[in-house]
């Protein structure tokens, strides 16, 4: 499996990707209308050039094929993982490489990512890679009242800064 940064030329993989995963990560947990509107406001070619200029966001490819995304947000104080896609749901491999690609571009924050409450994949997937359950919070997605919790992983201690 090849990471790389995702490029202009990889939109149309990107939205058809997400399109895929969103149905099938959301279906049940969120009313259609709003995956529908949530699409239409993120995935547009123009929405997701200027994300690729703006974010941390990388592609997964083997022989050829896409098999995941994901983009993140660098703030001073952390890593913010807004997006991460896998083709194979419950790809733990995939999204791991994915999640490393990125932490490698700034290794000594720690990274977090909000997940709606009840989407059981992803909360299991962050917790097998390391991260651990946080502070749940109300919000909004499209519109429709939503709750979250935010999954974090702890900037790694130095070499030689380990307590005993």
């Amino acid at each position: 499996m090849e990471v790389r940064t995702a490029h202009r030329q990889d939109l149309v993989e990107i939205g058809r990707l997400a399109h895929e995963v969103w149905w099938t990560a959301y279906a049940g947990l969120v009313q259609p209308e709003t995956i529908n509107r949530a699409l239409d406001a993120n995935y547009t070619p123009a929405v997701l050039a200027e994300r690729l200029l703006k974010h941390y966001c990388f592609m997964a490819v083997e022989e050829g094929n896409t098999v995941g995304f994901a983009e993140g947000v660098p703030r001073n104080d952390r890593i913010v993982i807004e997006t991460l896609y896998c083709r194979e749901s419950g790809d733990v491999a995939v999204g791991r490489t994915l999640i490393e690609a990125m932490h490698e571009l700034s290794p000594g924050l720690p990274m977090c990512s909000d997940v709606i409450l009840g989407h059981l994949a992803a909360e299991s997937f962050f917790e097998s890679i390391g991260f651990a359950p946080g502070e749940v919070m109300e919000g909004r997605l499209e519109g429709e009242a939503i709750v979250r919790r935010r999954w974090w992983r702890p900037a790694p201690v130095p070499a030689g800064h380990e307590h005993s």
